[in-house]
């Protein structure tokens, strides 16, 4: 990200924390020096009253009130912003459609009025049923506006992703799945890629990391059960790649964040 103030400096890149088993959404406030960091979980970044100065993919932008940055699990992203200045930050496993195919999007007429509702939503500690799902319904409608993906292959992707969410304690190779989608494998990696932001090997990590914060969580079962359900047949491979990706060990996570007494 070009770097136009002086004053401003790069920080070490940090793990980024972990998705919230509360609500998605969240207000924030960001420093004036730059920082850097990734995580395993789509972000929605939302500024509200003055801009963002952000660069992910490659491309820098001075992130305005009325654009959305979609940052796909794992990608690195910088960013810094005026402390005075607040934005709505969504935090989510999967999105819907192309969605995640641009990291900028310019909001409609439409997303802007929900987005101010959710803006109050939020604002007030509230949380209406469903709003979630009709705010991304609402962001992914505009992107298929503009998707490149035509819809028969965008229906063979989604029939990959079903397979890969079924078998994620298998091993899941780009062959298997291009056959999955009738496509011959350079172009089923290309329409995976433009269709959710990222490629197949990202994602199937990323949903084995969802999958793997759920049971250190929600469950009592063993590291080794856990590494063993999500795909990694060595225990030690699972812990290095679960404290690459969230910044803590599984045990550590657990402990920190598991539900059951």
């Amino acid at each position: 990200m070009p770097n136009s103030n002086p004053s401003l400096k790069m920080t070490r890149p940090q793990a980024a924390s972990l998705l919230s088993t509360a609500s998605p959404f969240s207000l924030r406030h960001y420093q004036s020096d730059i920082s850097s960091h990734s995580h395993d979980f789509t972000q929605l970044v939302i500024p509200l009253d003055g801009p963002l100065e952000i660069e992910v993919q490659g491309q820098g932008r001075r992130l305005a009130p009325g654009f959305i940055c979609v940052i796909a699990p794992g990608e690195r992203h910088d960013y810094a912003a005026d402390p005075a200045l607040s934005f709505l930050v969504q935090e989510s496993d999967w999105l819907p459609g192309d969605l995640a195919a641009r990291p900028f999007i310019e909001l409609d007429e439409p997303q802007r009025h929900y987005l101010a509702f959710l803006h109050r939503m939020v604002a007030e500690g509230r949380q209406v049923a469903g709003m979630e799902q009709v705010w991304l319904s609402l962001l992914a409608q505009g992107q298929e506006m503009h998707s490149s993906v035509p819809p028969r292959l965008a229906a063979r992707i989604l029939k990959v992703q079903r397979h890969i969410e079924a078998h994620l304690a298998e091993p899941l190779g780009n062959e298997q799945l291009a056959a999955i989608a009738c496509l011959g494998q350079s172009q089923f990696k290309h329409t995976f890629r433009q269709q959710l932001g990222m490629s197949v090997s990202h994602y199937i990590r990323a949903r084995r990391m969802t999958l793997a914060r759920t049971l250190l969580s929600h469950t009592q079962l063993p590291i080794g059960e856990i590494a063993s359900r999500c795909g990694y047949q060595n225990q030690g491979a699972f812990a290095e790649r679960f404290l690459t990706e969230s910044g803590l060990t599984p045990s550590l996570w657990r402990k920190q964040n598991g539900l059951l007494p």
